[in-house]
C-alpha cells in the first residue's frame, strides 16, 4: 500500500537555507539509506553538494529574475511509503519514487530521493528544489496538484504489484 504526502508538521514546506541543509542531511543520512545507496538526483551534479547546488539556483533567480520574499519557500518536502505487504526491494521502493516524481514534474526539476531503510516499511524522502533551475521560475502547488502526484504515485506503484488506498473524490 502506497501513500505519498506532505509532512504535516511543516505542511511540506522549507522556509530558510539552514532548514534545508537539516531537512537535506536528515534525508540522506548514510544509516538510513545503506550508506548513501538509496539516494539519487534529478539536475543534481553530486549527491553530496546538493543543499549548495539547490542554494545556486536560487541566487542565480534572484540575480536575474527574481526578488527574495518574505517567508520566501526554498523547497518542498514529500515522503512516499510503502507497506511491508507490498515486498519491495529497496531499489524498487527508490525506482517508484524516482519514476513518480519525474512524471509529476517533468525533466527540468531539481531534487533528490532517498529511500529510507530503517524502518519495517520503505520510504521515500523528496527534497525539491521550490526554484526550478531551467526556468528560475518558482514551483507552485495546489490541492489539485497533490491529488495528481497520489494519482501518479498510485498508478506507478500499482505497475510494482502495490495494493492502492482507496481514496474518496473530493
Amino acid at each position: 500500500m502506497t501513500v505519498i504526502y506532505m509532512p504535516k508538521q511543516s505542511n511540506g514546506t522549507v522556509h530558510s537555507s539552514k532548514d534545508l541543509n537539516q531537512l537535506i542531511e536528515y534525508v540522506m543520512n548514510p544509516e538510513k539509506t545503506n550508506d548513501f545507496e538509496y539516494v539519487s538526483g534529478q539536475n543534481i551534479l553530486d549527491i553530496h553538494s546538493t543543499c549548495d547546488e539547490m542554494l545556486a539556483t536560487r541566487t542565480m533567480a534572484i540575480a536575474l529574475k527574481n526578488k527574495p520574499r518574505k517567508n520566501e519557500i526554498y523547497g518542498y518536502h514529500f515522503v512516499q511509503s510503502f507497506s511491508p505487504d507490498d515486498h519491495l526491494t529497496p531499489e524498487q521502493a527508490h525506482e517508484i519514487g524516482l519514476k513518480t516524481m519525474k512524471e509529476y514534474l517533468g525533466s527540468s526539476a531539481e531534487f533528490i530521493i532517498a529511500t529510507h531503510t530503517d524502518k519495517p516499511h520503505l520510504h521515500n524522502h523528496i527534497v525539491l528544489n521550490a526554484t526550478n533551475p531551467l526556468t528560475l521560475n518558482k514551483f507552485h502547488q495546489n490541492k489539485n496538484d497533490l491529488e495528481r502526484l497520489k494519482e501518479i504515485s498510485d498508478k506507478i506503484s500499482k505497475e510494482y504489484g502495490c495494493k492502492i488506498i482507496d481514496r474518496p473524490n473530493d
